[in-house]
């Protein structure tokens, strides 16, 4: 009796989640997931939409169909009965998550991920199916878990019959997934820049943000900066590793508007979407064109206060205080050529940016310092000036150096290449007013271009100009004297301070193979100036030789990303018990290349020279455990200390019988304390 109730217990509530069309609940640790149907019945020959339903707890989130910079999308492995397929799952808009300087996109709260499914006309109507599936998916919080559940779900064959309970719901899941528009795009390599073109969106479609299907196309870390255009608007991003061997393939966006609403975009890799002239964004589309002249105008005066300059303006101050009780004609010929020189290097400037406008390539203030053989070029120069300050070498005449010749001699060619090194030096900084205007110019026309670049100009010469000019400001220069001598060689000092803030520009774009480069140039100019200096042909021959050399070392270099890592073996017990024996502390990272909180531990703290110095000082041993991909011999060993998941770090200091158990959020301080008795 007791046997048949159990049998009739279970036949009813097979048949209740059967009537309900959803599968069991199962509960993964930190999620519940099951399947759910709209349909009760479906006809052979016929398609119909079952989804996975997944509730996270609390803070709890899992990863779109694009991880990001950490973490695996949700995947569903069917277990279908002959003459059923299903398709791909269709994925809602993402949110963005962000962790440190880790960038995920992510699904949380309640997603819905709905499937569709194709009966083969083949199938018997008079018959029942199973549809079985096993989702596997990460959860993060502060750590990332991978959970997993089998699911269930038995479905009818005959005549059409919607689910009362769960047609509504499965139809506002499909409502939410992303339709193709008749939109279009275009993506490109431009300037070391992902850029994207995206034509004919909605009008409705206000400030989206995009987010490639594909992993490898931008570096999700990095800034996206957009810009609106006449027929559509443009998205700037630091390529990934998609574009190593090339141009990636064709693929798919999904750009989300402020209000939610969200297309999906193909991208096409081999031609160019006509977006039309690129508009200004913000404050800058609104001063208009005489607003961005008065702007620039006082951005360039105000330039002259900026530190980038300073070295180059107290060259040129110093040569009109040797000047200002003489004569005015040299003094205001000199001021005009140190204008014409600053003017020429705008309109160079102006002209530059047009013309790669006209090529379709994203450019901005003070783009020619993104070149790294550049930056090595002007750390030369100003070590160069520097050495001629100080007195170490004269070569005479009007080409006496840059800045020294606007010292020792008011000559209208010195002051002109004074001018156009101030420009040169001057672009790092940006003075107030100015960021709105060159804005504002670098998305105008031509002539808006040329335009405020030559108020930029001018506002920046202008002091100089007065001062040759008005009387009253010429006699309260002090007197030349022996003073001048002392401070000529002070000067040298802060051109020193801009070659090696240059030298510190180079190492960001080129690493230690660069600053190496730059170190030898500056030997090669040195032992150039000497022998250039002496009296011996044989030895101005070899000094020009190497001068030569110095000149052309830096154009070999190019930009690299510079990384430091801690070299690490791979984590076994085995090898922590041989570092052991050997008396060394062991420190063990386990970690995985989904894991947000690891990935942020070793940019802000694992990856950085200090700590690879603080591992050397101890000799510490460094063990990986990687548990990107399943691994039960690394989930024993996370369980056995009290984990489900990772980051987790231990330090195993030489006599302690256990290892301790470090935070999941490492801090310098913290490995330091740790490792050091």
């Amino acid at each position: 009796m007791f046997r048949i109730f159990i049998l009739s217990l279970l036949v009813w509530l097979t048949a209740g989640f059967a009537q309900a069309r959803q599968s069991l609940p199962v509960d993964t640790g930190n999620t519940e997931i099951m399947l759910v149907s709209g349909h009760d019945t479906v006809t052979p020959g016929s398609r119909f939409t079952v989804a996975l339903k997944m509730k996270f707890d609390g803070n709890w989130y899992t990863y779109w169909r694009n991880p990001g910079d950490s973490g695996e999308p949700v995947k569903i492995v069917w277990d279908l009965p002959e003459g059923i397929t299903a398709g791909p799952i269709m994925w809602p808009a993402p949110k963005v998550k962000t962790v440190g300087p880790i960038v995920s996109y992510a699904l949380d709260e309640e997603v819905w991920l709905p499937v569709e499914f194709t009966l083969d006309e083949t199938i018997n109507a008079d018959r029942t199916f199973t549809l079985k599936a096993h989702a596997y998916f990460l959860v993060c919080d502060e750590l990332c878990i991978p959970e997993d559940g089998a699911l269930s779900l038995p479905m009818g064959v005959g005549a059409e019959k919607l689910n009362d309970q769960h047609d509504a719901q499965i139809a506002s899941a499909v409502d939410n997934i992303p339709q193709s528009a008749n939109a279009t795009g275009s993506v490109s390599l431009e300037s070391g820049q992902v850029v994207f073109d995206i034509a004919e969106l909605p009008s409705e479609f206000i400030n989206p943000e995009i987010f490639p299907h594909a992993n490898s196309i931008i570096v999700h870390s990095n800034p996206v900066t957009r810009t609106s255009a006449e027929n559509g608007v443009r998205f700037t991003a630091s390529p990934n590793y998609g574009w190593d061997d090339g141009t990636p393939e064709i693929f798919d966006a999904t750009l989300v508007a402020e209000n939610g609403r969200a297309v999906v975009v193909p991208i096409s890799t081999d031609s160019r979407v006509d977006i039309g002239a690129l508009k200004a964004e913000g404050a800058a589309g609104n001063i208009g064109l005489l607003g961005a002249i008065l702007g620039a105008f006082l951005g360039g005066l105000i330039l002259n206060l900026m530190p980038c300059v300073f070295p180059i303006i107290s060259l040129k101050a110093l040569s009109l205080a040797k000047t200002a009780h003489g004569e005015r004609g040299p003094v205001r010929r000199a001021a005009w050529a140190y204008t014409a020189g600053i003017i020429v290097s705008f309109v160079i400037f102006a002209l530059m940016i047009v013309t790669l406008k006209s090529a379709g390539l994203t450019i901005g203030w003070g783009f020619q310092l993104q070149s790294p053989w550049l930056v090595a070029l002007l750390s030369l120069l100003l070590f160069a000036i520097g050495l001629n300050l100080l007195g170490v070498y004269e070569l005479g005449g009007r080409f006496q150096s840059i800045g020294g010749g606007s010292v020792n001699k008011a000559g209208s060619f010195s002051s002109f290449l004074t001018g156009m090194l101030a420009v040169i030096v001057a672009t790092p900084c940006t003075a107030p007013f100015m960021a709105v205007a060159v804005g504002f110019a670098l998305t105008g026309s031509a002539i808006t271009t040329l335009s405020v670049f030559l108020a930029l100009g001018f506002g920046f010469a202008l002091p100089f100009l007065l001062i040759a000019y008005i009387p009253g400001l010429l006699s309260r220069l002090p007197k030349p004297g022996p003073w001048m001598e002392t401070f000529k060689q002070f000067l040298s000092f802060p051109m020193f301070a801009a070659a090696i803030w240059l030298a510190w520009v180079l190492t960001q774009q080129s690493g230690a193979d660069g600053i190496l480069t730059l170190l030898s140039a500056g030997l090669a100019l040195a032992f150039g100036i000497w022998a250039w200096g002496k009296t011996g042909v044989v030895l101005k021959i070899l000094g020009g030789l190497t001068l030569l050399v110095a000149m052309a070392l830096p154009l070999t270099l190019s930009a690299t990303k510079g990384e430091t890592s801690l070299k690490a073996n791979t984590w076994s017990a085995q090898a922590v018990a041989d570092a052991r024996a050997e008396n060394r502390p062991v420190f063990v990272d386990f970690t995985a290349a989904w894991c947000v909180t690891c990935k942020v531990n070793e940019g802000l703290v694992l990856n950085r020279k200090r700590t690879a110095r603080l591992f050397d000082r101890t000799d510490t041993e460094f063990l990986v455990a990687d548990w990107t991909n399943k691994d039960d011999v690394i989930a024993a060993e996370l369980k056995r200390h009290g984990r489900a998941g990772v980051p987790l770090y231990l330090v195993y200091k030489p006599g302690a019988a256990t290892p301790e158990i470090l935070p999941q959020i490492l801090t310098y301080e913290i490995l330091e304390a740790a490792l050091v008795e």
